[in-house]
């Protein structure tokens, strides 16, 4: 039969009747079950407290209201049975709160009609009821770590959680040794004064908490009876009429001490090393992580250690204090091989959890992905390893095992991890866990798991993941295909990834253990590979010298070695001899390396294979270093359009082609289509792809006359680059030329100056004097120094910068350009009839390179007519302005003003 809310006679105006009010409302969305029907719903959950049918129907008549552990299950219950959502957490939250107030101020009842006088009955005793705690009662805690360190978010996220929902039990985990109890310790002796009941309960079986809950009724009053289930049930109703309280159910182990926490009137808080507590949403849970490095280094100092992080140790404070204690053999001591031998004599008689976690116990710090281990038992791997791992549900509840017993800790991205105290401790107790087949078991797993090439960005979290273990695997020292494999990927992910530093160190462990071996171990084809990436790792670490010099080597050994006559892997390595030349600024070289190499791909491999695309793209940097952006954008266009009729390109390879685009139209001019083609890559790119388009947004800002938002632009562009590549790199060398030309245009020219002059020096220390971009560098030197009217340095640096590129790159290639045209700006300022010849030679060589409408062709004819040269008239040239800049760019002002034009050069990114 359906229950009916009680009227106002009998539950009054007031918290107790709001109460029945959101409880009828929940009865009704819930399609008003049976009182039966709702108690059976609480006795089939083990983690509620179960409820009879009585008080459901006392509950829902207006009875006075029962304990809130009984009201918690019947809200639970009934939310879960709605037909419509229902947030769980604010039913509970609301409903404790007004169970509260209505036990503290129950409303007044409307006095009952007057009935007539009963017939007397024997007297009967009045017993008083149990004392209310109005007293402090504070139990004994812990004794304090005279270490205990940091943990300030932990405890200042306990206090929100039990001030905003004060009756809401919190659940603290993690695994054994990660400063549980110290930390609820701290809490409780913090927050102490606030609650007139502080308890500590050992919870780690249930005869123990109720023996501790029974010394508290004790000591608050309440005759103990000879059934200690009565004497809680009294404690509990003092409880509910306590002012406010805090009980510490600290080391719970098994679920059976559910049955003690009831929370009204006051707070719970629950140490726990099994995680599958925090998962009950009736509760709110702090999980405590290890140390940060801060508070590792403050533990250490306190300690009176080097406050450098024990790295075989790990960070968790118990993992600290056994370092403390013997840091010069990293081991577990007693007390912790006690407390793992404890938790292991609790795992149950499942052998197959043991093995797992003496597996486990190889692999490194970081997460071991429950994925990965899957992947592996799929591949080719031992059939002992196949048989543990392919049942993913007994995978599944072996790892839940672990947790709960708190020799592992879930990560959020469906790993599991063991902590490095506990991985030394399982390697002292099970020898096949620091044994060489355990390690060999670990290797099978990692480059089973290895997903391939990296080049998909898709692959990249499995990647990353097998990176955490490569160094405990020792995976480097095992010489076998497989294992070479994986390393080459594992360094190639790294640099894709702009950790150019890890991927130098792990190329650095390579060559050392190719040290020990033969000679022909580093002609072995995926060695080879393995040591190309490295090579392209000190390339990007700007350690230009080491990168030449290895790959010289490699090159050197398959030139002598026929089984590499035109062999795939002789073209990947031409590819990184290529970035060689165009760095030790070789450009004719390297394009007709560049061709070679492309050619030889085209037979190996179809045109859209990453190789080939690499290859070409590689091409069409030597193209535009060579002033050829024509060929270099028609080769690119037509690249972009072969990835577009693709499916599944990652977005990357895109970004890449855009960026080099963007770099053709700015060689060619077209600089109003630039900011068109970056917006995919300022919108969605990362890493040195976004840097790139960035700078190329910034001087097209800049060429298109708003040299203030360019060199705003700039500025954080080169800030961001020393902070992701590097101070004397690449992309930020030419990032830093960028910036110093808009401001000068921006007329701030000290600082221009300042920024030319030690991007010169930085060319000079990281390629050496004689490379052509120092004498770019010096070009735009020049420039400032023309704009700021210094004739003398200006004509002095300006000739040798031009002689150079002269003899170097030719007459006619765009940086040689740029310098005659600056040179004869300063021979201007001196003498201007001797600037004529030189005025004249940089037009014609502009003409040549550029083509008759192009901005620098028609800045540089501009210069030519302003000393004396009939043809083109001034005229002719402001036109050809005005139709290509816009008649207001500030540059056709200046010329229709009779002032200079100044070359600035933009080197092409590599």
């Amino acid at each position: 039969m359906p229950i009916d809310l009680p009227g106002v006679d009998r539950v009054p105006e007031g918290n107790h009747r709001k109460l029945l009010l959101r409880l009828h409302r929940l009865y009704n969305v819930a399609g008003r079950p049976a009182t039966r029907a709702i108690s059976q719903m609480t006795r089939k959950n083990p983690r509620l407290e179960p409820v009879s049918h009585e008080t459901v129907s006392a509950l829902f008549r207006g009875d006075p209201l029962p304990a809130w552990s009984k009201i918690r299950s019947i809200i639970i219950v009934l939310c879960r049975a709605a037909d419509q959502p229902v947030d769980v957490d604010e039913e509970l939250s609301v409903g404790v709160e007004l169970c509260s107030s209505a036990s503290r101020n129950p409303a007044p009842r409307p006095e009952p009609e007057p009935e007539p006088d009963p017939e007397p009955h024997p007297p009967v005793e009045i017993r008083p009821p149990e004392p209310v705690a109005e007293v402090i009662v504070h139990g004994r805690l812990p004794e304090r770590d005279p270490f205990f360190t940091g943990r300030e978010p932990q405890l200042d996220l306990i206090h929100e959680h039990l001030t905003r929902d004060p009756h809401v039990p919190v659940v603290v985990h993690g695994p054994l040794g990660v400063g549980k109890t110290q930390l609820i310790a701290e809490y409780a002796r913090l927050y102490a004064p606030e609650y007139p009941i502080v308890w500590w309960v050992d919870a780690r079986d249930l005869d123990r908490a109720t023996t501790s809950l029974v010394e508290l009724a004790k000591r608050l009053g309440i005759v103990p009876s000879a059934d200690r289930r009565q004497t809680l049930d009294r404690l509990f109703a003092a409880f509910g009429r306590a002012r406010n309280y805090l009980l510490i159910f600290d080391g719970v182990r098994s679920s059976d001490i559910r049955a003690l926490i009831r929370t009204i009137g006051g707070s719970v808080i629950v140490t726990t090393r099994d995680a599958t507590w925090a998962r009950d949403s009736a509760y709110r849970d702090v999980e405590v992580p290890d140390f940060d490095p801060g508070e590792v280094a403050q533990y250490l100092r306190k300690r009176g250690r080097d406050a450098a992080a024990p790295g075989a140790f790990g960070s968790m404070p118990l993992a600290l204090a056994e370092f403390c204690r013997n840091p010069s053999a990293p081991s577990a001591g007693e007390p912790v091989l006690a407390e793992v031998r404890s938790a292991l004599s609790r795992l149950g008689p499942d052998p197959g959890t043991v093995r797992l976690l003496t597996l486990l116990a190889g692999f490194g710090s970081g997460p071991v992905l429950v994925p990965l281990l899957a992947t592996a038992a799929r591949r080719e791997v031992p059939a002992e390893l196949r048989a543990l791992l392919k049942d993913q549900i007994a995978l599944r509840r072996r790892l839940a095992a672990l947790v709960q017993a708190g020799l592992a800790r879930r990560s959020p991205e469906d790993g599991i991890e063991i902590p490095a105290l506990i991985r030394l401790a399982v390697r002292d107790l099970l020898p096949d866990a620091a044994g060489e087949r355990n390690r060999d078991h670990v290797r099978e797993i990692l480059v089973a798991a290895d997903p391939g090439h990296p080049e998909d960005r898709r692959t990249w979290p499995t990647h990353r993941a097998i990176g955490a273990h490569l160094g405990p695997a020792e995976l480097v020292d095992w010489h076998h295909p497989a294992a070479y494999r994986t390393v080459r990927h594992q360094i190639r992910f790294r640099f894709l990834d702009d950790d150019i530093a890890g991927a130098r160190r792990l190329g650095e462990r390579v060559e050392t253990a190719l040290a020990a071996r033969s000679p022909s171990a580093r002609t072995d084809e995926a060695v080879l590979q393995i040591r190309r990436y490295h090579a392209n790792a000190l390339r990007a670490a700007g350690r230009y010298p080491e990168a030449e010099a290895l790959t010289a080597e490699m090159t050197a050994r398959l030139a002598a070695d026929p089984a590499y006559t035109d062999h795939p892997v002789a073209l990947d390595l031409a590819r990184g001899r290529g970035h060689d030349l165009r760095i030790a600024g070789h450009y004719q070289r390297a394009l007709e390396l560049d061709e070679e190499t492309l050619r030889g791909h085209l037979r190996f491999f179809p045109e859209d294979d990453y190789r080939t695309a690499a290859s070409r793209y590689n091409r069409g940097v030597s193209l535009r270093l060579l002033g050829r952006f024509g060929e270099a954008a028609a080769d690119d266009e037509a690249a972009y359009l072969r990835l577009q009729a693709r499916i599944g390109v990652p977005d990357g390879a895109f970004h890449r082609l855009l960026n080099a685009i963007a770099e053709d139209l700015y060689g060619l001019g077209r600089y109003r289509e630039i900011g068109r083609r970056l917006t995919a890559v300022l919108t969605h790119g990362e890493g040195r792809e976004l840097l790139r388009a960035r700078r190329m947004s910034g001087v097209a800002a800049r060429r298109l006359g708003d040299p203030g938002g360019a060199a705003e632009e700039l500025a954080a562009c080169h800030q961001a680059c020393l902070v992701r590549v590097g101070v004397a790199r690449e992309l930020t060398l030419a990032v830093a030329m960028s910036w110093s030309g808009a401001l000068r245009e921006f007329g701030r020219l000290r600082e221009a100056l300042d920024v030319a002059e030690r991007t010169e020096q930085q060319y000079e220390q990281a390629l050496g004097a004689d490379n052509p971009l120092v004498q770019v560098a010096r070009v735009n030197v020049v420039a400032t120094l023309l704009a700021m009217g210094r004739a003398e340095p200006a004509r002095q640096i300006g000739t040798e910068a031009y002689v150079a590129l002269r003899g170097r790159l030719g007459a006619e290639h765009p940086f040689t350009v740029a310098a005659v045209t600056n040179l004869a700006s300063a021979m201007a300022l001196e003498d201007p009839a001797s600037a004529r010849g030189i005025s004249e030679e940089a037009w014609r060589s502009a003409r040549e390179v550029y083509g008759e409408s192009h901005p620098d062709t028609l800045l540089a004819a501009a210069n030519f007519a302003a000393d004396g040269g009939s043809s083109p008239s001034l005229d002719a040239v402001l036109g050809g302005l005005r139709r290509s800049l816009g008649p207001g760019h500030p540059a056709v002002l200046e010329v229709a003003r009779g002032a200079r034009a100044i070359a600035h050069i933009e080197p092409p990114s590599a």
